[in-house]
């Protein structure tokens, strides 16, 4: 959208070059327009039509303002609704066997480096939530850690274990 310039004989003058990605809010849109009202000539004021088209994209911008505050606020509901679900699938698996994965980084003589998956196991004892995102607290031995959902590869038995 550009607005067209206006004078009223000062250095007040509204921009020709205005772009829709700088009209970010109703509040910068409106500040244009009553810059240009309050410049215009009086012998050649602005078109009612012109004036009406303004009014019109003034109150799309303003919708669609107040679209993207909702499309915010909803997926923030939905984000928590999947943490609260995550941690609630989590919580079941208290007391039971899991397996996850890990990377552990190997240093040879020659000092060149390697990386290597590393099958771990233990108990799950509780869930913890970091940041806003749930992981697993396991017992492996002596030794508690947490592990991140992502990294988990097996919960329970097989059915292929020796006992």
């Amino acid at each position: 959208m550009s607005i067209n310039p206006v004078s009223s004989g000062t250095s007040n003058t509204v921009s020709s070059a205005v772009s829709s990605a700088s009209l970010a809010n109703e509040d910068t849109f409106m500040q244009l327009l009553v810059a240009q009202m309050k410049n215009q000539d009086p012998l050649n004021p602005l078109d009612g039509t012109q004036y009406i088209s303004q009014l019109s994209q003034l109150t799309a911008t303003e919708q669609t303002s107040k679209m993207a505050t909702a499309m915010d606020t909803m997926s923030s509901i939905v984000d928590n609704l999947n943490t609260s679900v995550l941690v609630g699938q989590l919580s079941s698996m208290i007391g039971k066997k899991v397996t996850w994965m890990t990377t552990k980084t190997l240093t040879d003589s020659n000092g060149e480096t390697s990386t290597q998956k590393v099958q771990n196991s233990g108990t799950a004892q509780g869930v913890t939530i970091s940041d806003g995102v749930p992981s697993l607290v396991v017992k492996n031995g002596s030794v508690v850690t947490t592990v991140k959902v992502s990294d988990l590869t097996l919960i329970g038995n097989t059915g292929l274990e020796k006992e």
